[in-house]
C-alpha cells in the first residue's frame, strides 16, 4: 500500500509540475516581455573596402546555380527538395500530434484514477 501511495504521489507531482510549466511558459496570452531601453548608437570608423575572395566551392564548375539571387525562380530540383522536406515535416507534425493525443489520454486516465482515491 505504501508503494502505491508513493507512486501516486509521484504521478501527481509530475502532473502538477507539467501543469505549472504549461501555465507559466506555454500560454499564448502571456504578457510580452518588456522592451529594453534603446542603446545609444556608437560611431564606427569607416573601414577600407576589401574585395571578397571567391571561395573554392563557388569557383567550381556547375556551382554557379548553388546560390541563386532571391529574385530568381527556384530550380526544379530545389522545388522537389523543398516539397519533399515539407512532406517530411507534415508527417512529423501528424506523428507528434498523435503522440500528444496519447499522452493527454494517459494523463486524463491517471488524473481520473487519482480523483477516485
Amino acid at each position: 500500500m505504501a508503494n502505491r501511495t508513493i507512486v501516486l504521489g509521484g504521478v501527481a507531482a509530475v502532473i502538477v509540475a507539467g501543469a505549472a510549466y504549461w501555465f507559466l511558459y506555454m500560454q499564448d496570452d502571456a504578457p510580452p516581455p518588456k522592451a529594453a531601453a534603446p542603446a545609444k548608437p556608437v560611431a564606427i570608423a569607416p573601414r577600407a573596402e576589401v574585395a571578397p575572395t571567391p571561395s573554392p566551392v563557388a569557383a567550381a564548375p556547375g556551382a554557379a546555380g548553388a546560390n541563386p539571387s532571391p529574385a530568381a525562380p527556384p530550380s526544379p530540383n530545389q522545388l522537389k527538395a523543398a516539397q519533399a522536406r515539407v512532406g517530411d515535416l507534415e508527417k512529423t507534425v501528424v506523428d507528434l500530434q498523435s503522440q500528444i493525443a496519447m499522452k493527454n489520454k494517459a494523463i486524463a486516465e491517471l488524473e481520473a484514477r487519482l480523483a477516485k482515491r
